[in-house]
């Protein structure tokens, strides 16, 4: 019997333009053509456009905001992980003016560096931005 040890990605490389932020950890970028949906990878903000009102919250609201207002309109290069994630959105780490803006949003404190699906590739740089908050 195999024991995994450890699970090695390789990320696609991809620039794209963000054409619309659905709420602070989930956008729709645009390229060659297409749109399509990205999920930011490491980060779980509060809700803000959630079905069921009672759990969008006002943090969501001003996660949101951060968000558009540093994305929307922007070219970004997207590091995508390989596959899809339970929703069929994509995946990906977003940089934007040379910034990786997953982890800017911890360094904001607008989300947890989120470790559920296992810890990032830049966890060094996830966690020296918990610590700042």
């Amino acid at each position: 019997m195999l024991k995994v040890i450890s699970l090695i990605f390789i990320f696609l490389l991809l620039q794209a333009q963000v054409v619309r932020v659905i709420d602070g950890d989930t956008i729709i970028v645009k390229y060659n053509g297409k749109s399509e949906t990205i999920r930011l990878l490491c980060v779980d903000t509060p809700e803000s456009v959630h079905p069921d009102k009672r759990r969008n919250v006002p943090m969501g609201i001003v996660a949101s905001n951060y968000t558009k207002k540093r994305l929307l309109g922007k070219q970004v290069l997207l590091e995508l992980l390989p596959f899809n994630g339970r929703r069929g959105r994509h995946l990906a780490y977003v940089f934007v003016d040379g910034q990786n803006f997953n982890v800017e949003l911890v360094k904001q404190g607008l989300s947890p560096y989120y470790t559920k699906y296992g810890i990032s590739k830049y966890d060094t740089e996830f966690r020296k931005a918990e610590k700042r908050r």
